[in-house]
């Protein structure tokens, strides 16, 4: 068998790059919307650079994994307070609809739904329900769903062991939304 060459190894290490969700920052630019989405802030839960939530809902371990997650600094994200409106609603509902959860926006106040049909079946250990969580937050900071070829809390699938926190892409594409 030949050994591989110097462009075979350069392959391997670009695609293990663009996998990784720890690659450098330096090197982890934003990642691409699946074809037909787009990221925008019109497309987001968030007033002005503010993001406030209350819950009913008792996945409140992954909620709260969530909020922390995405808490990175340009867009405060907090609860809902007698001094202030929401912006964004955390619900359960339970269906059989191949979704482990989904991120509503409506006029007025938006939604993000988590389906107890899956978060207490097939999704039910804790990793799985604080990507979940997380992915729907993001759509709620308006980032958009990336292709599986990028290492990405915002993929369309709950992978095996997903990612739990924004990756660097994930965290470059909400720097390059919201600076």
């Amino acid at each position: 068998m030949p050994a591989a060459g110097p462009v075979t190894v350069a392959a391997v290490l670009a695609a293990a790059q663009l996998l990784s969700p720890h690659a450098a920052r330096a090197e982890a630019g934003p990642a691409p919307c699946v074809a037909g989405e787009s990221e925008t802030r019109g497309d987001s839960s968030v007033d002005g650079k503010e993001l406030r939530w209350e819950d009913d809902s008792k996945y409140n371990d992954a909620l709260t994994w969530a909020h922390r997650a995405w808490s990175l600094g340009l867009v405060k994200i907090a609860p809902d307070d007698a001094g202030s409106v929401n912006d964004l609603e955390w619900r359960d509902y339970s269906k059989a609809d191949g979704h482990g959860g989904y991120w509503q926006g409506k006029p007025g106040v938006d939604y993000i739904h988590l389906n107890a049909y899956y978060l207490d079946g097939r999704y039910k250990d804790r990793g799985s329900r604080r990507h979940i969580a997380v992915h729907e937050l993001g759509h709620a900071l308006g980032l958009c769903h990336k292709p599986d070829t990028w290492a990405s809390v915002m993929w369309t699938k709950v992978p095996d062991n997903p990612p739990t926190a924004p990756t660097d892409r994930d965290e470059a594409n909400y720097r390059k939304l919201w600076k």
